[in-house]
């Protein structure tokens, strides 16, 4: 357990220890977790004095919120005063705590659901009168918290601390002063303050006490009605049009990945539909792409369980979803990335048309690096490699944007003859050196190396090429390329 650096507190609170009762202490919980998940969600919160009505008013020394993640701290923040009410030191805790501990990221949307929380009430704070080694003594562990300040340094420990971590009241000591960025020895100085204070804990898991996330387990169709039919008897006709004017092919065959167009479907679907056609689709699909509005994590997997669209949905993989977050450093289990992206919800129709039961996981990348991106693909092959049946890879992307119809054929092929080498590398430094904009080179590159280290990129297979302007769009200026390509 650990704390941010406390407002200072010139004299102290001496109001003596707050007497809650068991519904009292839930009250205050509930008002602590629902000023988190406001403050996350971006939403206006209601103060905590509404909730708690005169409890509010109680007289404290501060309050901390303390949030963890299976079993690792998150965030931790406080308020303290000379005199300050219940209510708004846990506004000011909640508050910070969900957004602004500058040890870490700001706490996720998606996190809400796995968040331990820890509410400290805290009074009775003392200044230390004893001086030199004898300090030692004055400390009770179990009993006080601790906070040191000298000069501009400053740093509290919460009671908690000494105990989680098996503390003696000397090694108590010295860890507030390296919590304060002083001398582990500065606590015997006289030029030092020390002060002991007392606390409690409310413990909960914001699960129980205030479900945050539900809404995350779907993610509702954002799109419908713009890039393709909103109307569910209307899509399924759009869709029939779709695969009958795929060309005559082979069976499908068990393909370990694939490019697939995501603009509107009058100007794409045509061609996706053709490369998925191609495939045997496992049970299972990652579906990588862009993210096309900078929301959320630079790197985000969706935690749903379920995709909507008009009148159908597809299963998600969420076991699956939570191994790629742990494998890959830096991707995330995140909501907010995949709230308005359309580039993996244009293709689950088509997927669904195909294969019912497949199961659609989501990710999608942010501008990277290229060691970034390598890296990405690297840790996502370790996490694949030993599945029994391996997940379709599938890059949503589109080709370069706006330009005229020539430029876009010049640079697309550009953009398609690097990617036929199968060399990663190559792509993402033809991309930018020619200043394609493909929107999805970044999840393309982290797909190819991924197949690369799985032994899966052998073959690249062109299903074929298109612009906007075939379909009607402006071909002087604002034409958008399409490919299709298949992996294995």
């Amino acid at each position: 357990m650990d704390s941010s650096s406390p407002q200072p507190s010139e004299t102290p609170n001496r109001a003596g220890r707050p007497e809650f009762t068991k519904e009292q202490e839930a009250t205050v919980l509930l008002a602590a977790c629902r000023r988190v998940t406001a403050a996350v969600r971006h939403e206006r919160a209601e103060s905590t004095r509404q909730l708690l009505g005169e409890t509010a008013k109680t007289q404290v020394y501060g309050a901390f919120v303390t949030l963890r993640r299976e079993g690792q701290l998150r965030s931790c923040c406080g308020h303290l005063g000379p005199s300050v009410s219940l209510g708004d030191a846990l506004d000011h805790a909640a508050d910070r705590a969900a957004t602004d501990d500058p040890r870490f990221p700001p706490i996720a949307r998606s996190e809400l659901n796995q968040l331990d929380v820890d509410v400290w009430v805290l009074w009775g704070p003392e200044p230390v009168a004893a001086r030199g080694e004898d300090r030692v003594g004055a400390v009770v562990i179990g009993k006080h918290g601790l906070l040191i300040e000298r000069g501009y340094a400053r740093g509290l420990l919460l009671p908690g601390v000494a105990v989680d971590h098996g503390f003696d009241a000397k090694t108590f000591l010295q860890q507030v002063c390296v919590k304060a960025g002083l001398p582990t020895d500065a606590w015997k100085r006289d030029d030092t303050s020390l002060m002991v204070f007392e606390g409690q804990a409310i413990e909960g898991r914001m699960a129980d006490v205030c479900p945050a996330g539900a809404e995350d387990d779907v993610r509702p169709a954002a799109v419908a009605g713009g890039f393709y039919p909103g109307n569910p008897r209307e899509m399924q006709h759009t869709l029939d049009d779709l695969f009958s004017s795929v060309p005559a092919s082979p069976a499908p065959q068990p393909w370990a990945g694939a490019l697939a167009p995501h603009a509107g479907w009058v100007y794409s679907g045509k061609l996706a539909a053709a490369v998925f056609s191609r495939i045997a689709i496992p049970d299972c699909a990652i579906i990588l792409c862009p993210n096309h509005h900078g929301r959320g994590a630079r790197w985000a997997v969706a935690p749903h369980r379920r995709w909507l669209f008009p009148g159908g949905e597809l299963a998600s993989d969420p076991e699956l979803a939570a191994r790629l977050a742990d494998g890959v450093e830096g991707l995330e289990l995140d909501a907010e990335a995949h709230r308005q992206e359309h580039a993996i919800e244009v293709q689950l129709p088509l997927l669904a048309r195909l294969a019912p039961r497949v199961r659609v996981v989501g990710i999608t990348v942010g501008d990277s690096s290229l060691p970034e991106l390598l890296r990405f693909g690297v840790a996502m092959s370790v996490v694949l490699r030993d599945m029994p049946r391996r997940p379709l890879l599938v890059v949503s992307s589109d080709m370069n944007h706006f330009a005229d119809v020539a430029t876009t054929d010049r640079l697309d092929s550009l953009a398609l003859n690097a990617i036929a080498t199968r060399d990663p590398e190559l792509v993402y430094e033809t991309v930018r050196q020619n200043r394609i904009s493909m929107c999805g080179m970044a999840p393309c590159v982290v797909a190819m190396e991924t197949l690369r280290w799985l032994g899966c990129l052998n073959r690249c297979e062109s299903v074929g090429h298109a612009t906007s302007a075939d379909a009607g769009g402006i071909s002087d200026r604002g034409v958008v390329g399409y490919a299709g390509l298949l992996f294995g």
